[in-house]
């Protein structure tokens, strides 16, 4: 081979070398790397509910958004009626869960509610939360966040009923709710146990029973904490906590 047609080869083959080490960079186990989409600023975070009269619930969702997200912010909640209508209830800003973090609400009263999603305008630029497309059902207690207490009976000082929706991430997990009737001066600690899961979720309620002082209702409070796979998650309603009406607030 002459020495210019070597010199050829040579750069052939370092071209070659070149596209076969971008390749390989491109691929990990035979899959080809793809760019991640970038998240959606806008979440579920989680909802609450409470029967105002016989046949119609308040529905409260809490909405998180990334706070950074842009400059200007219209969030809603994008619900279908009991008479198949789809309409839209504006939510407004609440507080911050953290400095990179909102949280928005939207109070819808009616009966029969069914399905909805999360919609965002972000500086003009649409964005959804739907439940990867199959929208969120008003039984779904859980959106982000893995732990909120949730409503039961009519409170009794004597038989108090504490309960909890939690996100299943592991079968071993201890779930608490931390309660004080000083205005905590001193509080106390008490396990909730399981009691169901929530049909067509991954969540659970887990419950207990505390027996109060009745004349201390006024300086009761609680809070739940979860913990699961060395990590402590807590319901502190968004650091008010909650008090003795909570499961009956009118």
């Amino acid at each position: 081979m002459s020495t210019k047609a070597n010199n050829i080869f040579k750069k052939l083959s370092s071209v070659i070398m070149v596209f076969a080490l971008l390749f390989g960079l491109l691929t990990v186990s035979g899959n080809t790397i793809t760019a991640k989409a970038a998240e959606s600023p806008v979440k579920m975070y989680y909802r609450d509910n409470q029967v105002i009269y016989h046949g119609i619930n308040k529905y409260t969702v809490y909405i998180q958004i990334a706070a950074g997200s842009a400059a200007t912010k219209a969030v809603a909640v994008h619900y279908r009626t009991y008479e198949n209508e789809w309409v839209d209830a504006d939510a407004a800003f609440y507080t911050k869960l953290d400095s990179e973090t909102e949280i928005w609400k939207a109070d819808i009263v009616g009966p029969g509610l069914t399905k909805y999603a999360i919609k965002y305008v972000g500086d003009s630029t649409v964005y959804w939360d739907n439940n990867n497309g199959n929208d969120y059902d008003f039984s779904q207690p859980l959106g982000v966040a893995n732990v909120k207490a949730v409503r039961t009976s009519y409170p009794s000082a004597n038989n108090y009923t504490v309960a909890a929706a939690v996100k299943n991430l592991a079968y071993t997990k201890v779930v608490k709710v931390r309660y004080t009737q000083d205005n905590w001066a001193t509080y106390q600690d008490a396990e909730l146990h399981y009691d169901h899961s929530i049909s067509n979720t991954d969540s659970e309620i887990w419950t207990t029973t505390l027996k109060l002082d009745s004349s201390k209702t006024d300086n009761f409070h609680f809070c739940i904490s979860y913990e699961v796979n060395g990590k402590t998650y807590w319901d502190n309603n968004f650091r008010d906590n909650y008090g003795y009406y909570f499961y009956n607030p009118y």
